[in-house]
Order: structure tokens, then sequence, then C-alpha cells
């Protein structure tokens, strides 16, 4: 049995002691898996762009174990379990947190092996010391887990009986459905489009919002988003750069609208960039939910974006996106679908932030990939997409 003690907290001493574990008691497979199972965990560590992203495996799991309670164990505090709310597809949410006690933890692990699951789910995002332990620990006979695969130097993969490797520049919606094919699940089952659970409540509460914010209904409705997550700046196309955009969309048609959006941290950001630009331009930055922002995010005739969850929103409600790529490894998670237009110079070192790390992004001396781009380069992919639209 793993200790306890203050020794074992190290994470070289866990992996050390979880290693010793498995290796005596780790249960063997038996496959092919069966479709019977009745008590299945998915852990989803994401953000919420991963975890849309991860949306089309899970109506997979849920259609193959038509029958099984399947759980859902969060706690990044990203909103990615407002997703799929009211789906149906989960009986019970765990909220905890990846970087609690280890006293915490404790406490949670003999909650879930009082649960007694044929099947635990994690994933490259789901990838701690602590959630190594509770996968150990579970006693669940089957463990499902993406482990090392090139370019991801995965520390637990020893954890899982089900081992599943990953494609460097496969797309993280088909790195997910690798989970799923390993349980035996057939390609017919597999459709790659993301999705979301919005409620009659959240469309009547955007209705409302733009309505109290004079959006005329026949207004060619844009929404921009300016900013990305607090630790990844480096893939943010410059404010000044994005107000001119919003500057030659406002004096090109008339009846354009643009819907400002973003997290509460960006809101002095996008007012300072906006200031003093033209009445038609409506502010819905911060203090609304994850859906009450994609049912904004769906009243929209299209969103323009650097790479972020927002993004992902956006296709999963089907709006057109138009989204600025620069050091983020498209082929991971580029929007897919001929609704949606990645604006990239591709130049020679990109894409620079890969799955193995920050390192190179965060020491690149030039950012060329976005500061090469220029506001005409977008302004054509908006201009291409209004006609086609």
């Amino acid at each position: 049995m793993v200790a306890w003690t203050r020794e074992y907290w190290s994470e070289q001493a866990v992996e050390k002691s979880l290693r010793a574990y498995n290796l005596a008691f780790r249960p063997q497979a038996v496959t092919p898996v069966p479709r019977s199972l009745k008590k299945i965990l998915i852990c989803a560590y994401h953000g919420l762009g991963n975890f849309l992203m991860y949306t089309p495996a899970l109506r997979a799991f849920r259609e193959y174990f038509a029958d099984a309670r399947i759980d859902l164990q969060v706690g990044n505090r990203t909103g990615c379990e407002q997703v799929l709310e009211g789906s149906g597809y989960f009986h019970h949410t765990f909220d905890m947190c990846a970087k609690a006690s280890w006293k915490r933890w404790r406490e949670h692990i003999k909650r879930i092996q009082a649960e007694h699951y044929d099947l635990l789910i994690n994933e490259f995002h789901s990838n701690s010391q602590h959630l190594a332990a509770m996968v150990s620990l579970s006693g669940a006979p089957y463990r499902l887990g993406h482990v090392r695969s090139p370019g991801w130097p995965d520390r637990y993969g020893f954890i899982y009986n089900l081992p599943v490797t990953m494609e460097e520049d496969q797309h993280e919606i088909d790195r997910y459905f690798a989970l799923a094919r390993k349980l035996g699940i057939q390609e017919t089952m597999f459709n790659r489009k993301t999705f979301m659970m919005l409620e009659k409540e959240h469309l009547v509460w955007a209705r409302e919002f733009l309505r109290g914010m004079n959006v005329p209904p026949e207004a060619w409705l844009v929404g921009v988003q300016m900013g990305t997550s607090p630790n990844m700046r480096w893939k943010q196309w410059s404010p000044q750069k994005f107000r001119t955009l919003c500057e030659l969309i406002l004096a090109t048609w008339p009846n354009a609208v643009l819907l400002m959006l973003g997290a509460p941290n960006e809101a002095l950001m996008i007012t300072e960039a906006m200031r003093g630009l033209s009445e038609r331009v409506v502010f819905a930055v911060g203090d609304t939910s994850v859906k009450q922002v994609a049912a904004l995010v769906k009243s929209c005739r299209l969103l323009l974006c650097n790479d972020s969850g927002l993004m992902h929103v956006a296709v999963a409600v089907d709006t057109p996106v138009v989204a600025i790529y620069g050091p983020t490894d498209y082929r991971r998670t580029a929007p897919l679908g001929p609704l949606h237009t990645m604006v990239s110079k591709h130049v020679s070192c990109s894409p620079c932030f890969r799955m193995d790390g920050p390192e190179k992004v965060l020491t690149c001396p030039h950012y060329n990939c976005l500061n090469t781009m220029e506001v005409t380069d977008v302004f054509a992919a908006v201009q291409k997409l209004r006609i086609e639209n």
C-alpha cells in the first residue's frame, strides 16, 4: 500500500511508490472490454476548449455504454463541467482540485474506492501524481489512459492496463477517439462535431441582453475576443491591431455591430483598446457563465478571436470562426469544419508550442508568427466569410 506520510509527498517518491504498487497489484485487463460495464468514472482536468474537443468521444462513450452509470471528475475551475450540464450524460460530478492536499486526496480516494467503478478513463490533460494515486488505488479492473507518445513525456503511464499512444500531429479530437477505440467502440460511432448543451433559458438571456444593449435584430453581429488565457498571452494578437481591424469592419459594413467578449481580467485591456470607438460596440466582458457567453456567441454571425476556449465554444454552437493562430500547434487544435477559417502566417519555426511544453515559445526572440500578421490578412478572411455566409 502507498504510504501517506510526509516523506512520500515529493513527486519522485510518489512515482517510486506507485510504480512498486502497480507492479504488484495492477490488474490485468481482459480484452475485449465488456460493453456491459456498469460504473465508469471519467477524469477531465481540461481547459474549456480542450473539454469541448473531448465531447465527440464523450458522446461515443455514452452511446456505447448506454446502460452504465458514468460519473465525471473535474477540478481546474475552467467551467468545463458546465458544457454538458443538463445533457444527462453524467450521473454525478466530483469537483476535486488537482492541487489539493494529500489529506483531501486521501479522503477522495476512499470515496472512489467505495464506488467500485468498473472503468476509469484518464487522458493526457489529466496527468498528475494525485490522479495517478487515485487510479492506482481505485480498485477499478479497467484503467484507460494516454501514455508516453511522440512529444509527450508522460510520467505515469504505468498505471494503465489499457494504454493508448498518440500521434505527434494528431488532432485532439482524434486523440480522444483513440481512447474510445481501445474500448472496442467502432468508427461508425465517431462524429468529430463538437457540441455543448444550451437550454432555452440561456438563449432567452442572450436575446434579452442584446435587446437591452439596443442591438437591432437585423444587425450583422460580430463577436470579438482579443484575449487568451492568462498563462498563454504569447498566443495573443496585438490589441492595437484588433482595434484597427474593428474600425475597418465598422467602416465597411454599416449594419455591423461588435460584441466584445472576454474574461473579467481582460476587461481593462479591452476597454482601453476600444476606447472612443463607434456606438456600434457592445461590451459583454466577464460576469457571464459559460452557457451565457455560449448563447451570446451563438447569436453572432461570426466570432473573431485568438486560438482560445471561446473559439471552441463557437465551433460547438455552429457560429463561424475566424481564428488567429501564432505559436500554437494548429494540427492539434484547429477549428474543424467548412464554416471556420484559421489565419496563420506559417513561418518556418511555427508551430513552436508543442505537446512537450512551452520552452520554445517562451524563449522566442521575435514572435514573427504573430507580429508579421497584418490587419489586411485577417480582414480578407472576414470578407470571404461574409460573402460565403
